[in-house]
């Protein structure tokens, strides 16, 4: 039975109910500030980051301390629960977002129902069950984001926190251990984590800071440089697949800002200026280097040019591991099962050099649950990114633009590393546009439509008017549709 709308309400009335909302969208937006804050110090405390970030010589020494980190040190046991409680009071506190629809809901579903069943065959059952727990607090996260978030609110939480976490790498790299090098071919920048990890995470940066330049015109005075400071940081990290992805996504990213800033006769200005810088630049190289140029680029200036042929060392690697593959070709040795402490330490000794994981993801979801969640996660994430880049065609918007490039990077990246639903939160936020395109196209439109252009934190959506009184709402849905109708 609906209520009848009143016609007309008093001065006194309309006060209050703008004084209530007010209060409520501010505190909303407390609860947002404060649990995103320390839900970055949690991720933290979790994995890949130490600082500083040291290198160990020894194989075997390596190996137990990566294996330790990631079987579940003292900061991880810690963290994943206080990363559960503050997911939950997200999930209390604020408004659902989005409406699920389509098919690769279920698709994602069966993927983590296959993940639980395989402690029942794994190969250390109590190892399995430890991270499940894991994976399961990482699910809740994911959803947690997916759902109580914004694509812009994500963009704000994923910029601050990975540019935090490069300000942090700078001051390992340059202060603690004085080994900041640009010049040296074979200094990788890592500061806080292992290069590739750095990687992903400026990645994320590189792409939420883009996506910020769009919709918050006034931070572009910072947002600039600092962008230009992490894709310098990006090329000084030497990671080549992280690199050459985010350099292809930032570019399709910028052509749209361009675009949409400059005119016409500006963006012929631009690219006549840039030309006049990279075709110089591209002479030099050449006449220097003469046909090594091409290798010396795709190299990034490392100097490891033996390890080109078997992908730095991963086609060994690769090879090894598939014979693990054709023991449990269809279920696999369990969820995470299969890198336990002691087949870290043997697959290491046979390779030489630290093996904590298999170095490409669809690879290491096999071993973990055979062909069947591999090919599961594999829909999902394919998936998902189809529906991303056809929700952008029809919406090109910076927001859809953000999720297409960050699953395209995360579908690419594992083709040469790791990504899997673990306590890192660059790769955390990559999954939770995967959940984003389990909701139905334009459902969360709805609810953005009350919002400022401008703004990022919460504001006063039709889900806030379940907070107020019963007696003040129909006023203040009669408000809202009148300030923004």
């Amino acid at each position: 039975m609906s209520i009848a709308r009143p016609t007309a309400f008093t001065p006194y009335r309309l006060a209050r109910v703008r004084l209530e909302l007010s209060n409520i969208t501010r505190r909303l937006m407390l609860v947002k500030i404060v649990c995103g804050i320390a839900l970055g110090i949690c991720y933290w405390y979790s994995v890949p980051y130490v600082l500083p970030f040291i290198v160990h010589g020894a194989t075997a020494e390596s190996a137990a301390a990566e294996s330790a980190a990631f079987q579940g040190s003292a900061s991880r046991q810690l963290a994943m629960p206080v990363i559960a409680f503050f997911c939950l009071i997200l999930l209390r506190e604020l408004p659902r977002r989005g409406r699920f629809a389509g098919h690769l809901r279920y698709f994602a579903a069966a993927y983590v129902i296959w993940a639980m069943m395989s402690v029942a065959w794994s190969d250390d059952p109590s190892l399995t069950l430890k991270r499940l727990v894991v994976f399961l607090i990482n699910i809740l996260a994911i959803y947690t984001f997916a759902r109580r978030f914004s694509l812009v609110e994500i963009s704000v939480l994923a910029f601050f926190v990975t540019g935090t976490v490069a300000i942090l790498a700078l001051y390992g790299d340059v202060v603690m251990q004085h080994i900041f090098d640009p010049r040296n071919a074979d200094y990788r920048f890592q500061g806080v984590a292992e290069a590739n990890y750095q990687a992903m995470s400026l990645v994320v940066c590189i792409f939420s800071g883009l996506t910020l330049f769009d919709r918050r015109p006034p931070w572009r005075k910072f947002l600039a440089p600092a962008l230009f400071v992490a894709f310098v940081l990006l090329y000084l990290t030497r990671s080549r697949v992280s690199t050459i992805i985010c350099l292809l996504m930032a570019g399709i990213m910028m052509l749209r800002l361009a675009r949409k800033i400059l005119s016409a006769p500006a963006r012929a200005m631009l690219a006549v200026a840039c030309l006049a810088v990279v075709l110089p630049v591209l002479v030099y190289v050449v006449g220097q280097k003469g046909l090594g140029a091409a290798q010396s680029a795709f190299m990034m200036g490392r100097t490891d040019t033996q390890n080109t042929s078997n992908l730095s060392n991963r086609a060994p690697l690769w090879a090894e591991l598939s014979d693990y593959v054709k023991m449990r070709p269809l279920q696999g040795f369990g969820y995470a099962g299969f890198w336990s402490p002691s087949r870290v330490s043997l697959i290491s000794g046979h390779q030489g050099w630290t093996v904590p994981h298999a170095h490409e993801n669809y690879l290491d979801q096999t071993l973990s649950l055979g062909l069947v969640g591999a090919l599961l996660y594999a829909c999902v994430l394919w998936g998902a990114i189809a529906l991303a880049w056809k929700r952008y065609r029809r919406n090109p918007q910076a927001t859809d633009l953000m999720v297409a490039a960050m699953l395209t990077w995360l579908a690419l990246e594992g083709l040469a590393e790791s990504v899997p639903i673990d306590p890192y939160l660059p790769t955390t936020l990559a999954y939770a546009c995967i959940v984003k395109m389990c909701f139905a196209e334009g459902s969360e439109t709805e609810q953005d439509r009350w919002l400022a252009s401008d703004q990022l934190l919460g504001g006063v959506t039709p889900a806030l008017l379940e907070k107020l009184p019963p007696n003040l709402r129909v006023e203040a849905q009669t408000a809202m549709e009148s300030t923004h109708g």
